[in-house]
């Protein structure tokens, strides 16, 4: 059974799912992103959250789905004053009414990845709305500003590749001249601009996720052509990872997702920190010793050349600059009927941060390095079961 929901808050149209049995439990999805909506696919998850009794709500996050998409055909919704109303507290703040409209004094919550931060925000704003909190890859630093989440994530990062380059060393090794090439050779997307090699290294953010680097070693394989000029679908299968037009939101408002944490301005922290380390930089050499793709992190060209991402230019800086930003996280602590999956190898909420905030705020962690980031919608027997097995449902 499936029922729509659809609320109005603070200027948007919020819309839910909810599949279920309507007098069973009520479960809340908070998806990862940020800027993406619940999933329309069923995974396994959803089919365990169900066969443990409850009904499950998907809910799209403002500026998502049928929230009110935010992307280059809505000009006048990509404002400052609007992008930052999409973080953590105005998404709870819309799942609060969501719940209020199902008529439910409180609910179960599962978040991933940012959705996991949103639920952290949930426990110190909200506590007695949420009955057990399940944390999969997603529990925020809440200690930690942008540059200190960053210095962690290139650290994992770089482990990750290094572990590639040792897997695939004849695509480590094509990596680099296919970047020699790019810097002196124009060669063009399917969408028209111009592929940079800098913007090429953002592919590695397949390395964060299962069969990533089985990934990365097919687009690998073979980009050339016997003239020296780049295949056509190695330009396309680039084009399409390295574009944010399913997902323009997960880049513009990406580092303000830290912002409070401590105080000032994100002020592209990505960029910044990368300049400290050995061959994460922008303008790094592929003759350098170390060269490495870059993961999750978003950098001020990206808005430069992705036409997705033109739109978002000006507010993405104006967000990157913005130093009065509220601490989301203030007022968190213990006691809390928590659980958590922490992944051992994850790129994008490192671990040992992870487990810092686990301890204050009391959660039960069972921790694998047999997952990455991707682990529930993979795995959602091992992840949410497990998950589900330790609250005793």
């Amino acid at each position: 059974m499936m029922r729509e929901i659809e609320i109005t808050r603070g200027g948007f149209t919020v819309f839910a799912r909810v599949v279920g049995d309507p007098d069973a439990r009520a479960l809340l999805y908070l998806q990862g992103g940020p800027g993406f909506p619940a999933p329309r696919a069923r995974f396994e998850w959803m089919n365990v959250a169900l066969a443990r009794g409850y009904q499950v709500v998907l809910l799209d996050q403002r500026g998502t789905g049928r929230s009110i998409r935010i992307d280059a055909a809505t000009p006048e919704l990509i404002s400052t004053d609007v992008l930052t109303c999409l973080r953590a507290d105005e998404i709870v703040a819309d799942a609060e009414t969501v719940r209020e409209e199902l008529g439910l004094v409180q609910w179960d919550v599962l978040g991933q990845s940012f959705g996991g931060f949103c639920l952290a925000h949930y426990l110190a704003e909200h506590p007695e709305r949420v009955g057990r909190a399940l944390f999969t890859g997603g529990v925020p630093s809440i200690g930690e500003g942008a540059d200190g989440v960053y210095r962690a994530t290139f650290a994992k990062l770089k482990r990750r590749h290094q572990q590639f380059n040792a897997k695939y060393p004849a695509a480590e090794k094509m990596l680099r001249e296919v970047c020699r090439h790019l810097e002196v050779e124009e060669e063009t997307l399917p969408t028209g601009e111009r592929l940079s090699a800098r913007r090429l290294r953002t592919v590695g953010i397949e390395l964060g996720r299962e069969g990533g680097f089985a990934s990365l070693a097919r687009l690998f394989e073979a980009p050339f052509h016997p003239n020296g000029r780049l295949r056509t679908d190695f330009l396309a299968e680039v084009g399409e990872r390295v574009s944010f037009a399913k997902g323009p939101l997960y880049a513009a408002v990406h580092e303000s997702i830290y912002g409070g944490t401590v105080p000032g301005a994100t002020a592209w922290a990505a960029e910044r920190v990368s300049r400290e380390l050995d061959g994460f930089a922008p303008d790094a050499s592929p003759d350098d010793a170390e060269f490495y793709l870059t993961g999750e992190h978003i950098f001020p060209f990206q808005f430069e050349e992705d036409p997705a991402l033109r739109p978002f230019t000006r507010s993405a800086h104006e967000l990157a600059a913005k130093d009065d930003w509220s601490n989301l996280y203030a007022g968190l602590a213990g006691g809390h009927d928590a659980y958590a999956a922490v992944y051992t190898d994850d790129i994008f909420v490192p671990r040992e941060l992870s487990l810092e905030t686990a301890e204050v705020i009391g959660a039960q962690v069972f921790e694998t390095d047999q997952f990455q980031h991707d682990g529930l919608r993979r795995h959602g027997e091992a992840v949410l079961g497990r998950l589900l097995d330790m609250a005793g449902v």
